[in-house]
């Protein structure tokens, strides 16, 4: 089995040892394999014209009161040069179509001017929808048509990260902005019965080759209900759901008899109920009040 596995690219490595892998630079692609999406960052040159840049190294950063990205990008890049000007920029992301990925590694050549590696896009720029971010030529950039995820971000400069001068630079982009099209907002907010079909980067290999992978259909797992607090599965659903309004811990253990299929109704009925009261913390108290009135 192990001699089949091989010849179908997958050898069976189980009952190898471990060797040490060199830590080269660039070690995430160089030492080791790191699979991860990318986006085609968007800014403004210095003469107006909007530039491309994909890159791998873009990671959440702050995730629950704050909301930003982490960029490591290379000194002197056009989007290292354009975001230290203007301080804004929009992370593209694009589903999988394999024409496109040949032409994503040439954004990436380094030492082109805009204009020169444009010429050859295969994507539409078109102006952001987001009021007072439409290009203008001096700091806001154009985003991707083709995208079905816009993040539209400013550099946080209160943000204490290194930046010492040597390559890589580092960025913390605050997202003032999620754009996203309908079928995919939509699809968001029922509960994300499918998901789309992002490309994934394995890097550079070799000095010569850029290393792309199709995944296919995604598969979920249920949650597990009977592990750990029941409250802590009612707190992360009751707090992804509108920025706006907060739930409390004593909340959530109130609302743990809520049956699993009808939990994200109850906990929508009880977030518009608090908006129209005034309400941006609901806490046992107002649950309470809430169930009484019910009953």
């Amino acid at each position: 089995m192990a001699f089949f596995d091989f010849l179908r690219g997958h050898p069976n490595t189980l009952n190898e040892p471990f060797v040490e892998s060199p830590m080269r630079d660039n070690w995430y692609q160089a030492s080791s394999y790191y699979p991860s999406p990318f986006a085609l960052i968007t800014t403004v040159d210095e003469n107006g014209d909007t530039n491309i840049g994909p890159y791998q190294l873009t990671f959440p950063f702050e995730v629950i009161k704050g909301r930003s990205f982490m960029l490591c990008s290379r000194q002197n890049s056009n989007t290292d040069h354009n975001l230290k000007r203007t301080q804004v920029c929009a992370l593209n992301y694009v589903e999988y179509d394999k024409k496109w990925l040949k032409k994503i590694v040439d954004l990436g050549y380094p030492g082109q001017t805009t204009a020169d590696k444009m010429k050859d896009s295969p994507f539409t720029l078109v102006d952001s929808p987001t009021a007072g971010r439409e290009a203008d030529g001096k700091r806001f950039p154009k985003v991707i048509k083709e995208a079905f995820q816009v993040y539209e971000c400013v550099v946080d400069v209160e943000q204490p990260v290194r930046a010492d001068g040597n390559t890589p630079e580092y960025f913390v982009l605050r997202i003032d902005k999620i754009l996203m099209k309908e079928t995919w907002a939509k699809n968001l907010a029922d509960g994300a019965t499918r998901l789309p079909k992002i490309p994934l980067a394995y890097g550079f290999r070799d000095g010569s080759k850029f290393w792309f992978a199709e995944h296919k259909k995604p598969f979920w797992f249920p949650t597990p209900t009977d592990r750990g607090p029941k409250e802590e599965s009612v707190l992360y659903e009751a707090n992804r759901l509108d920025p706006e309004v907060r739930f409390t811990r004593e909340a959530c253990k109130q609302l743990t008899g809520v049956p699993k299929p009808f939990l994200k109704t109850a906990l929508k009925g009880i977030i518009k109920r608090a908006k129209a009261d005034g309400i941006s913390e609901i806490d046992l108290d107002y649950v309470k009040k809430l169930n009484d009135e019910r009953s």
